[in-house]
């Protein structure tokens, strides 16, 4: 028989690939907000994953082996959400024996001491990498064979991601949009790094682990690579800019040292350009 598997954030982005990609497992997909799309052979539930009640009754219904915690990683308005979700996940899951992943952020780090291992001393200095903080940490108190997956920037190649999507309709406008050139991130095919989770999923590995892009790029690099991969032009209304110019408080460089990923996973972690080269080998072989 298939694992069990649930997915949180079913209809989330990296959820949602992760469903689609699931084919090894009886899968299953929380729903809170979002409208789930239809994905074959996965079912779906609401649940309130900060209501014990529903957490409980979902589990008792699923009968999982496996969780894979997406949900409430948004950095939007609900981030009060992050730590008392994963808290009471993880608690469930360990008191069940249920393996438990959970997706944390490299936001959790300030941006100052880079490259960040695993060990390395956390200091988030935003809002969403407090409460990601705060869920590691309540977490790996509740769970000890819990996985914490540090990630960064996902990105789709086949249908633009959210940000793109803002970047390429920029290109159509007037409006000034800067992208920085001093804000370094590992950016992830989101493909690539559901696959991970999905070879995670059937390991034992436990403790934090860092899963990014091999290739440290900073935002304008990442933009222009993205319009020229969906062949869009950028226009002179998208310019090079900087944190310190933007007022903005951001870390400004969370490149990953992912070196125990790169032992430990039989999946590669894919640059962007090599992601780009799978992508267009799949579409021939189609």
């Amino acid at each position: 028989m298939k694992p069990r598997l649930l997915v949180t954030g079913g209809a989330g982005f990296l959820g949602s690939h992760l469903l689609h990609q699931a084919a090894n497992f009886s899968a299953t997909g929380t729903l809170h907000r979002t409208a789930a799309t239809s994905i074959p052979d996965v079912s779906f539930h609401v649940c309130d994953l900060q209501q014990p009640q529903e957490v409980r009754i979902l589990l008792d219904r699923v009968k999982p082996e496996i969780i894979i915690h997406t949900a409430c990683s948004d950095q939007g308005e609900n981030l009060s959400a992050i730590a008392p979700a994963a808290a009471l996940l993880a608690a469930q899951a360990a008191e069940r024996g249920i393996r438990f992943i959970h997706l944390s952020t490299d936001q959790v780090f300030d941006g100052m001491t880079a490259p960040y291992h695993e060990g390395s001393e956390m200091n988030p200095i935003n809002p969403y990498g407090t409460a990601k903080f705060q869920a590691e940490d309540l977490v790996r108190s509740l769970h000890t064979k819990a996985t914490i997956v540090r990630t960064s920037l996902l990105y789709d190649l086949r249908i633009p991601d959210r940000q793109t999507k803002q970047l390429i309709q920029t290109t159509k406008t007037e409006e000034p949009y800067n992208l920085f050139t001093d804000e370094f991130r590992c950016p992830i095919w989101v493909e690539n790094l559901a696959e991970v989770l999905l070879e995670l999923a059937q390991d034992d590995y436990a403790g934090i682990l860092n899963v990014g892009g091999p290739e440290s790029l900073n935002r304008w690099d990442l933009g222009m690579k993205l319009l020229q991969h969906f062949d869009v032009l950028p226009t002179p209304n998208i310019k090079k800019g900087t944190i310190e110019e933007s007022g903005l408080v951001r870390p400004q460089n969370l490149t990953l040292d992912l070196s125990t990923a790169q032992q430990l996973l039989a999946t590669p972690l894919l640059s962007l350009d090599e992601a780009k080269k799978a992508v267009k080998k799949m579409q021939k072989e189609a």
